[in-house]
């Protein structure tokens, strides 16, 4: 792809990008270009400038736009070696991976360097790509959306990291454990080691110190026999703390004690033992909230959080649920002996248009509650899932209809008594809870619904002048147009 400037660009330089294996696409003008981006098909892209961007300039955004969209970006003009050092930041701030000067006289040299380099990279990736399906496959991990591969590809590179603590955040059900369960399996060292799991909100005050760290015998009125604890039974392996948010404060501290030093202390004993174990916390809640709460450590939040990783909720990536449906079946062929797993598209459009909170556990759940209802072979519709699914997924379409209310204030009227405020059920933003039964997602999607539609409506159904509109790119509002099945008037 070649973006215009004004200075002409040399016929002779097209030969080049043949010779390299790309094929040259002159575009007229920056939203041609993102329009083309959001259709996809495109590696590289050499934007030509003929003097110095303001640190406001359109082509910086356009830059931008085109690095999120995964493109390389090269930037080149008459004179670039001449600007201002703070000017030439501007295109690699905003994604230009090289800034080359047209007016040099080894430019085509310099252009046949950086392309060459570029499709070696792009070679690369796909062979990383290769390799990043077959671990994701191999491990049980299942990702088609962008959010989540990108968690996989974060997830092979903090796994090498042995002897790291890894704190794993996101809502209840996006698949935390199997993601600890992933690192310990691909960790070099500890690979072959024990995984071992505590859910922390499960334990019980009187009994978490011994769960967790062992005691001797004798230690305490009951204690007949010895016990190591769940540290030292994760040692040389993975110890996985689930739920860490609800762990007592307590033995926090004491926790905090087993990653500094690396050695436990078991109630009774006088003595600590060296331990060598990788701590992975997970949790649903907000720990630097908690943290300024005081109900969490800042000193353990800080330890742990030392390699992160968070998992996007399902709702964020419409694109999984299809193949995780296939996996769920196949999981639980069990509950159809001999049945040849098939389903309907309405049964993937439902599922996909359902908020679903509990997110991939829920999702498992309804596969399942619709295997068990399935009285035939034929393959799996939306009348196989249980009835107040129906009723969700009834309150759920009803929102992509419902409009954003407004809210008036009407003065208070001249010489009398200001009127009582209207009931909470009377204002217009109650009656939208009313309607969605109090869900903050579903009022969400109503909103960002009725943005995107006057946002498509003002824009004339361009989407390159959508997603400026609403400062997102064009790739996302054409993911969310799928997702609310929006189209324009305008064609």
């Amino acid at each position: 792809m070649i973006l215009p400037g004004d200075f002409a660009w040399p016929s002779e330089l097209d030969a080049i990008l043949v010779e390299c294996g790309f094929r040259a696409v002159a575009m007229q003008d920056l939203a041609q270009a993102e329009s083309a981006v959001a259709s996809g098909g495109f590696d590289v892209a050499v934007v030509a400038l003929t003097h110095a961007p303001a640190a406001d300039a359109p082509v910086l955004r356009a830059l931008r736009i085109l690095r999120r969209a995964g493109l390389a970006l090269l930037v080149c003009g008459e004179g670039t070696g001449a600007w201002a050092v703070r000017t030439r930041c501007l295109p690699l701030l905003a994604g230009a991976s090289e800034l080359l000067d047209a007016g040099r006289a080894g430019f085509a040299q310099d252009l046949r360097r950086w392309l060459m380099a570029s499709r070696q990279a792009r070679a690369q990736r796909a062979q990383e790509e290769r390799h990043l399906r077959e671990t994701m496959s191999r491990l049980g991990l299942v990702a088609e959306s962008p959010g989540m591969r990108q968690v996989c590809r974060t997830l092979l590179r903090l796994a090498n990291f042995s002897d790291l603590a890894t704190l794993v955040t996101g809502e209840t059900g996006t698949g935390k454990e199997l993601v600890a369960q992933a690192i310990h399996a691909l960790d070099p060292k500890r690979a072959q080691g024990p995984f071992v799991v505590l859910n922390c909100a499960a334990l019980t005050p009187s009994l978490a110190e011994s769960e967790l760290f062992g005691h001797r015998r004798g230690a305490f009125t009951g204690a007949e026999r010895e016990r190591p604890g769940l540290i030292r039974a994760a040692h040389g392996g993975v110890l996985f703390l689930d739920e860490i948010g609800d762990l007592d404060l307590a033995l926090q501290a004491k926790l905090l004690r087993v990653l500094q030093a690396n050695r436990v202390l078991r109630v009774g004993d006088e003595q600590e033992v060296a331990v060598s174990v990788r701590v992975i916390a997970a949790t649903n809640r907000d720990l630097r909230q908690m943290v300024e709460q005081r109900t969490f450590r800042a000193d353990l939040f800080h330890r742990l959080n030392v390699l992160s990783l968070h998992l996007p909720p399902l709702r964020e990536r419409p694109e999984d649920i299809a193949p995780l449906v296939r996996w769920i079946l196949a999981r639980h062929a069990h509950l159809r002996p001999g049945w040849r797993p098939e389903v309907g598209a309405d049964f993937i459009e439902a599922l996909a248009s359902a908020p679903l909170p509990g997110n991939v556990r829920q999702l498992e759940n309804l596969v399942c509650q619709a295997l068990v209802a399935k009285d035939s072979d034929t393959p799996l519709h939306l009348n196989h899932l249980p009835p107040e699914f129906w009723s969700q997924l009834t309150g759920a379409a009803a929102t992509t209809e419902s409009p954003v209310p407004s809210v008036a204030v009407a003065p208070a009227a001249s010489g009398g008594p200001e009127p009582d405020p209207p009931s909470a059920r009377e204002t217009p933003w109650t009656h939208l809870l009313d309607e969605h039964r109090g869900s903050l997602t579903l009022c969400l999607q109503s909103c960002e619904r009725a943005l995107l539609a006057a946002a498509l409506e003002h824009a004339r159904g361009n989407q390159a002048q959508t997603a400026r509109l609403l400062g997102i790119s064009a790739r996302s509002v054409y993911s969310k147009l799928r997702k609310y099945r929006l189209r324009s008037r305008f064609g």
